[in-house]
C-alpha cells in the first residue's frame, strides 16, 4: 500500500512530520511541506510503479534461489539448457510482463517461467 508517508520519504523528506489516518498532522522538518497536490501526484506515481517494483523483487528472489547453479560452473559443472532458458526467461521479465496488482495489492498478469528439476 502507497501511504502519505511513503510519499514523503519518495520526495526526499525523512522525517520531520507526523500523520494521523492519512493526513499531515504536524510538520517541522527542514524542506517545505509539499502541497496536498504535489503528495497526491507522488502516490499516484508510486502506485504506478509498484506493479514493476514487486515484479524486479519476486524476480531477484527466484533468481537468488539459482544463484548457486552459476556458482557451480567455477567448479567446472556447466548449467543445462534449461537452467539458462530459466535464468534468461527470469531476467527478460521485466520487459516481457506487464503487471498489475489486484484489490489486495498481489502481483497479477505474470507468467513465471517454471523452474527446471
Amino acid at each position: 500500500m502507497i501511504t502519505v508517508s511513503k510519499a514523503l520519504y519518495a520526495l526526499g523528506i525523512n522525517g520531520g512530520w507526523k500523520i494521523k489516518e492519512g493526513q499531515i498532522v504536524k510538520w517541522w522538518a527542514d524542506k517545505p511541506q509539499p502541497s496536498q497536490s504535489e503528495i497526491d501526484t507522488k502516490i499516484a506515481e508510486l502506485r504506478a510503479a509498484e506493479p514493476m517494483r514487486l515484479l524486479r523483487k519476486e524476480r531477484d528472489r527466484r533468481l537468488s534461489e539459482v544463484d548457486w547453479w552459476t556458482s557451480r560452473a567455477t567448479d567446472g559443472i556447466e548449467l543445462t539448457q534449461a537452467q539458462k532458458d530459466y535464468r534468461k526467461a527470469l531476467r527478460d521479465l521485466p520487459s516481457t510482463s506487464s503487471p498489475k496488482l489486484d484489490d489486495n495489492d498481489n502481483l497479477t498478469n505474470v507468467s513465471w517461467p517454471t523452474k527446471p528439476s
